[in-house]
């Protein structure tokens, strides 16, 4: 494991990091992110791209991805397991 400067960065990187994947994942998690960030969206105009710090394993890119399909996604993520999951959805930007 990467040491990194702070505790919080070694706290998501590590155990506690992969035991919030298994416990935050899902159609569910998808479907209540569509609403939030459908309310949210509908305050902008024109999105092209986003970022995301902390993305996990994308369940609110996945979301906005469904919402705006045209829009370029990005994330950094610090935990190497999610990371892992990210590129499965194609997050070649992490």
């Amino acid at each position: 494991m990467t040491s990194y400067k702070t505790e919080q960065e070694n706290f998501w990187s590590g155990e506690f990091g992969d035991d919030y994947i298994t416990r935050n994942r899902g159609e569910f998690s998808i479907a209540s992110n569509l609403a939030l960030f459908s309310k949210i969206l509908s305050k902008t105009h024109k999105v092209r791209s986003l970022i995301e710090f902390g993305a996990n394993i994308g369940l609110n890119l996945q979301a906005i991805q469904l919402l705006l399909p045209e829009v370029k996604i990005s994330a950094v993520e610090i935990n190497s397991t999610a990371v892992k999951e990210l590129e499965k959805m194609g997050g070649g930007n992490c």
